[in-house]
C-alpha cells in the first residue's frame, strides 16, 4: 500500500518549518476552496487532500509519526513503541537491515498491521488478548463541535464474568456469563469532545473500550459524532461559511457590521460598491485545529436586499443611471 506524500502535496520540502507548511496550506486553500469555486468539484476533491495533508503536518505528533511509519503510523490504535521494538528485533534477525517508512506496508498487510500494534494481533502472547475497541455513535451540537465539549457517555463494553472470573469452564457452568467468561456491562463515561469534531472523524477514548484477558491492556472507545446542520454556518474543513444579508445602502456606501461567530460577535468592515454574492474573510474566526495553533477562517458571503416595499420611481431611476454600464455585458456565449 502506497502511502501519500504530503509534503508532495502542499509542495514543501521534508525539513519545512510549522510556518513554511503552514503558508502552503493557506496559499492552496485559497486557491481551491470551495466557496471560491462554486460547483468545481475537482477543486472542492484538492481542498479535501490539502487539508489531511496539513491535519497530518501541521501537527507535531501526527508529522512526527507519518516521517517515521509512514500512513500506517496514523491509523487508530498503532502503537509506535511495540513498532519499534518489533522493526529492531526483525533489524536484528535480518542482518542489521534497517526500515523506513513505508516499509512496514510491504511486509504486513493494513489489517495484520493494525491488529499487531493493537496488542491483539499474530505476535501477542498466546492465549491472552487485548480488549475489544467498542464504537459509540453521538449525535452533537453544530457550536459544541467546533467549540469542544465534555459529555457523559452511556456506553456498553465487554469484561471479565466477576463471578467464574472468565475461566469459561464449560457450557452453562455459570449462569451470569453462560460459559463465555465475558459479560456486558453499561457504563456512564465522561469524555471530552477536542475542538473542531467532524462527522467523518472517530473519536479515540484510549483504555474505555473492552476489559483485556488475565491483565491485558483494554481496547479503546471510539466516538463516531453526528454533528447536526446549524441555521447559519456551513463548514468544511476548519472554515466556516456565512449568508450576511446587506442593504442596497450599505453595499454602495459600505459600512461597519456586528456578525455573530461561534466565539462571539465580531465587528465587520463591508467595502463601498460591494457586490452580492462576494466573500469576505474574517481571519481566525473559524474552527480551531487539534494542534491548537491553527484556527480556520470564516468567510462571509454577502447577499444584498432590495426593500419589499415600494421604492419610488425617482430613486429606482437615480440608481439606474449611477451603473453606467451593462450589468449583463458578460452574458454572452
Amino acid at each position: 500500500m502506497a502511502d501519500r506524500d504530503y509534503y508532495q502535496i502542499l509542495g514543501v520540502g521534508r525539513a519545512a518549518s510549522r510556518e513554511e507548511i503552514r503558508k502552503a496550506y493557506r496559499r492552496l486553500a485559497r486557491s481551491y476552496h470551495p466557496d471560491l469555486k462554486p460547483g468545481d468539484k475537482s477543486a472542492e476533491e484538492k481542498f479535501k487532500v490539502i487539508s489531511l495533508a496539513y491535519e497530518v503536518l501541521g501537527d507535531p505528533d501526527k508529522r512526527k509519526l507519518y516521517d517515521e511509519f509512514g500512513d500506517v503510523g496514523l491509523t487508530p490504535g498503532f502503537n509506535s513503541e511495540q513498532a519499534r521494538a518489533s522493526r529492531s528485533g526483525y533489524a536484528r534477525s535480518s542482518g542489521g537491515f534497517e526500515f523506513h517508512a513505508g516499509d512496514f506496508s510491504d511486509l504486513f498487510n493494513l489489517a495484520d498491521f493494525q491488529n499487531l500494534f493493537a496488542g491483539g494481533g499474530r505476535f501477542a502472547e498466546q492465549g491472552v488478548r487485548r480488549g475489544e475497541d467498542i464504537e459509540s455513535e453521538m449525535e452533537v451540537d453544530f457550536l459544541d463541535a467546533v467549540r469542544g465539549f465534555q459529555a457523559n457517555l452511556s456506553i456498553q463494553r465487554p469484561i471479565s464474568c466477576r463471578t467464574c472470573g472468565g475461566a469459561k469452564s464449560g457450557a452453562n457452568s455459570c449462569s451470569e456469563c453462560r460459559g463465555s467468561g465475558r459479560v456486558m456491562v453499561t457504563e456512564n463515561v465522561r469524555v471530552n469532545i477536542p475542538a473542531g469534531a467532524e462527522s467523518s472523524k472517530r473519536i479515540r477514548v484510549t483504555g474505555k473500550g473492552g476489559e483485556g484477558q488475565r491483565g491485558a491492556p483494554p481496547g479503546d472507545l471510539y466516538i463516531k459524532p453526528r454533528v447536526r446542520s446549524h441555521p447559519l454556518f456551513s463548514r468544511t474543513g476548519r472554515d466556516l461559511t456565512m449568508d450576511l444579508p446587506i442593504s442596497i445602502g450599505e453595499a454602495v456606501r459600505g459600512a461597519s457590521i456586528k456578525v455573530p461567530t461561534p466565539m462571539g460577535a465580531v465587528e465587520v468592515k463591508v467595502p463601498a460598491c460591494a457586490q452580492s454574492g462576494q466573500l469576505l474573510r474574517v481571519k481566525g474566526k473559524g474552527v480551531q485545529g487539534r494542534d491548537g495553533n491553527h484556527t480556520g477562517d470564516l468567510y462571509l458571503r454577502l447577499l444584498v436586499r432590495v426593500p419589499k416595499s415600494v421604492v419610488e420611481n425617482e430613486i429606482i431611476e437615480q440608481l439606474e443611471k449611477s451603473y453606467g454600464e451593462n450589468i449583463r455585458q458578460d452574458l454572452t456565449l
